[in-house]
């Protein structure tokens, strides 16, 4: 059992020292700014999981976010933050998006660049953005993108308009990425392809 207690701590150590990788904490940017380190969280709702750090698969262009809790958002505005793995292009809910250098939320680009190498998404040049998508309807929140590309990667945040405070973020764990097709279902695409031109070549030959 002594043994195991230096192990242990060092296993402490090395957790607490990952901690940061595991949440995202607040960034003030633009005119926004922190109403507490790590605020209250923004929730994307997708078809499905993408296995990595970023953990929401949003398989269509309309998809929705939700609040945690049941607490106030009367008033408040949807910021939606946008990490594209190149050119940032698009808009959401008809707002475009304005540039940022660097993306807001502490923490988060590491998750998302591992998020695109896992699945197997090239990012030689990656852009960032938000746009105030303006006052909250309702929840859940309804969210259409358009022109944007796939494997684009969302997160949220919920601001007070009056104070620019930033009440709600999303974390990792609860961002959505944009559907992007699978190399084996773009495999299948090619060989359905090949198979319909053999048809109809066939076709073509028996006077079909």
């Amino acid at each position: 059992m002594k043994n195991l207690k230096p192990f242990s701590l060092v296993f402490l150590l090395t957790l607490l020292g990952n901690l940061p990788a595991f949440a995202n904490t607040c960034n003030s940017f633009a005119s926004y700014t922190c109403s507490k380190s790590t605020p209250s969280i923004v929730h994307f709702i997708g078809t499905g999981t993408t296995g990595q750090s970023v953990g929401i698969l949003l398989g269509s262009d309309k998809f929705s976010l939700t609040l945690e809790g049941n607490k106030s958002f009367a008033g408040d505005d949807l910021l939606i933050l946008a990490a594209a793995p190149n050119a940032l292009t698009g808009t959401v809910n008809g707002v475009a998006f304005t540039s940022l250098s660097s993306f807001p939320e502490g923490g988060a680009v590491g998750a998302i660049q591992s998020t695109w190498t896992g699945l197997g998404i090239v990012f030689t040049s990656p852009s960032f953005g938000y746009a105030n998508v303006g006052t909250i309807g309702g929840i859940p929140m309804s969210v259409t993108a358009n022109g944007v590309g796939a494997g684009t990667i969302l997160y949220a945040e919920v601001v007070n308009p009056t104070t620019g405070k930033i009440l709600y973020i999303t974390p990792n764990s609860e961002a959505g990425m944009l559907a992007t097709p699978e190399p084996t279902s773009l495999t299948l695409i090619g060989t359905g392809l090949i198979g319909l031109a053999v048809l109809l070549q066939r076709q073509k030959k028996l006077g079909v």
